[in-house]
């Protein structure tokens, strides 16, 4: 299983990042026999599909504009319900465009989740507002107890994401 948060170092864009930074510091982390990877990765495009492929299951988190209260977390559990312009994209090819040629490729997983945090100000290098902080710990919260349900035997993480030499180099982990 492959547990993704997506951003960028701009404002409430790293909520995908906040989730993933979290789930990585959790002890969940400490568990033997782990089948999850965690990562963060800045603005993938068709990168993202690499940590697709050979996943059985994904969970992928990103920022959203819906118009909603920033902090509101938004799950669509069927990829091709996913309006294009719904994820906020300050990455290239976006989060949507990506899954659709993934599909289009069959190297979608068997099961794909995404949540999508709606935010606010995306000003580069900002902090992430209170709002989005305290959604991506609730969220990662929610994602870590369901994994533990619904997967019972990888309910633990392998390997958290590491940190390249340029953490904000396009397409690269965080």
């Amino acid at each position: 299983m492959a547990i993704i948060g997506i951003g960028s170092p701009a404002g409430d864009d790293q909520a995908g990042w906040c989730v993933a930074h979290a789930l990585q510091r959790s002890a969940w982390l400490d568990r033997p026999s782990c089948q999850v990877s965690v990562v963060a990765l800045d603005r993938p495009g068709t990168g993202l599909i690499r940590y697709l492929q050979g996943a059985d299951a994904a969970v992928l988190i990103d920022a959203m504009h819906s118009g909603r209260e920033p902090g509101t977390v938004q799950r669509v559990d069927d990829p091709a319900l996913l309006e294009k312009d719904t994820l906020a994209s300050s990455h290239g090819l976006g989060v949507a465009s990506a899954l659709q040629l993934a599909g289009a490729l069959g190297m979608l997983p068997k099961t794909l989740v995404l949540y999508g945090i709606e935010i606010g100000d995306v000003s580069f290098d900002a902090a992430p507002s209170a709002a989005v902080s305290h959604a991506a710990v609730s969220l990662a919260a929610t994602i870590e107890a369901e994994v533990a349900e619904r997967w019972p035997y990888q309910s633990h993480v392998l390997a958290a994401g590491t940190r390249e030499s340029t953490p904000y180099a396009s397409g690269r982990e965080t």
